[in-house]
């Protein structure tokens, strides 16, 4: 077994994306990995048994190896990162960290390098699509709202003022039914942007409180409805309370939905821990759909069923995908057409391990 982890380790330090050198006490590059070698863009040979370091990188980086050799095993800290620069003026960030090396090898060093240029490059284009996004939300926020409350209020006033006839007063209706819908599909398109990118807390969250507090939404929107909604106790997730029962009234509000052609809503809520993870399924008797279509389903604006069936904007399950990604979990669904659909989410758990629920 040991020899077996010995393989994999030097085929992990081969094949890793990261350029990566193992470093003798004495400062002899001993290992080199193809990731290096090319963003050095020099063959192994040419570096293995030189100081390699000495003359590739500038003066901060040699005085940091340098000072990482001379001290003892104990005043060695964690990790050393440099801003580095070599002989052809590219920028670099290099981590020094020291290894737990016996006999010859004690004192050796591990140099990672990464190309700073890039890096940097890299955060402008996420800063600039933040900005953009930044600037989307207000937009949306404003510009596109205020044209909308002003078609839903002149037709309000046309409605109001007795100029229209019976066949005009049903186009205004029209018109504000559409204006709403629009102004619906505004909040779900801002609710997507927020979720990701504002920041999480991380709390101890009890699911199943949110999932009676959604389900209590529900019934109040729709007090019609005969419904039964079962959701057992102690399920607790890690993660912020506000998202994650926004992730649950999307799940739990598509149930509903396409329940519609049920005498009764049945919506089963089970969950349990499993190591590190919570898996939660919920379970509806509504008309399902085809798995076919399955990749299709957490897409914006992707619809499988009619407004007639209950299908909505296209975003509520893009959303709650978005939501349980943020939090480092995963949200899919398995489904049968006439027999209802099963909602499948995983996240941290806050608890301890219990029975696994997933397929």
């Amino acid at each position: 077994m040991e020899v077996d982890s010995i393989s994999l380790y030097r085929q992990a330090f081969a094949q890793a994306d990261a350029g990566m050198a193992v470093l003798s006490p004495q400062g002899e590059w001993l290992l080199v990995n193809a990731a290096m070698c090319r963003l050095l863009d020099r063959p192994a040979d040419g570096l293995l048994g030189t100081r390699a370091h000495e003359g590739l990188f500038d003066e901060g980086t040699r005085q940091g190896v340098a000072a990482l050799l001379a001290a003892p095993a104990a005043a060695r800290g964690a990790r050393q990162v440099h801003e580095a620069t070599d002989e052809d003026g590219r920028a670099w960030r290099i981590s020094l960290v020291a290894l737990d090396g016996e006999g010859t090898h004690a004192g050796a060093i591990l140099l990672q390098c990464e190309d700073n240029g890039e890096a940097l490059r890299r955060r402008r284009h996420e800063d600039a699509a933040a900005q953009l996004q930044d600037q989307l939300v207000h937009g949306i926020s404003h510009d596109l709202r205020a044209p909308l409350r002003g078609i839903a209020g002149f037709a309000a006033k046309l409605d109001e003022s007795g100029a229209v006839g019976d066949a005009g007063r049903t186009d205004l209706a029209r018109i504000r039914a559409a204006t709403v819908r629009a102004e619906r599909l505004v909040d779900a398109l801002l609710l997507l942007l927020r979720a990701a990118r504002q920041p999480l807390r991380q709390d101890d969250v009890d699911v199943g409180l949110l999932c009676e507090w959604v389900a209590a939404e529900l019934q109040d929107e729709d007090p019609a409805r005969a419904a039964d909604i079962e959701v057992p106790p102690g399920l607790f997730a890690r993660g912020d309370e506000h998202w994650l029962k926004i992730l649950l009234r999307q799940v739990l509000d598509n149930a509903w939905k396409f329940s519609a052609g049920r005498e009764r809503v049945e919506i089963l809520v089970e969950g349990a821990a499993d190591g590190e993870r919570l898996q939660l399924a919920i379970h509806d008797r509504g008309c399902g759909f085809d798995m076919r279509y399955a990749h299709k389903l957490f897409l914006p604006f992707q619809r499988l069923h009619a407004a007639e069936q209950g299908g909505g904007n296209g975003l509520g399950l893009a959303i709650a995908q978005q939501v349980a990604q943020r939090h480092g979990g995963r949200l899919w669904a398995r489904s049968q057409p006439g027999e209802g659909s099963t909602f499948f989410i995983e996240l941290p758990a806050a608890s301890g391990p219990g029975e696994s629920l997933m397929p």
